[in-house]
């Protein structure tokens, strides 16, 4: 019972998504349509330089009557904690 009340809840964390195989399959398409366009190039970090952190995020996706439509995970860069000149 518990299951299914949980069942259509988006997760809050990666611990949680990576329990559910639905999450992990839109986390590889995510990575995958990353690599595919070209969006984010891996470089290596200057010295003294810290990365800026990405993060995981969930949504559900609905048609009108209510139905899920699809689950989508976005892989997003934490710039907000980037700093003028740096």
């Amino acid at each position: 019972m518990h299951i299914a009340l949980f069942a259509g809840v988006e997760p809050l964390s990666f611990a949680q998504a990576i329990k559910e195989g639905k999450w992990v399959e839109e986390m590889k398409e995510e990575l995958q349509s990353i690599e595919g366009n070209g969006t984010w190039e891996l470089v290596k970090l200057p010295k003294g330089k810290k990365a800026i952190g990405v993060k995981w995020v969930y949504k559900i996706k609905h048609k009108p009557n209510g139905d899920v439509a699809k689950y989508k995970a976005r892989l997003v860069a934490r710039g907000f904690l980037r700093k003028k000149g740096n």
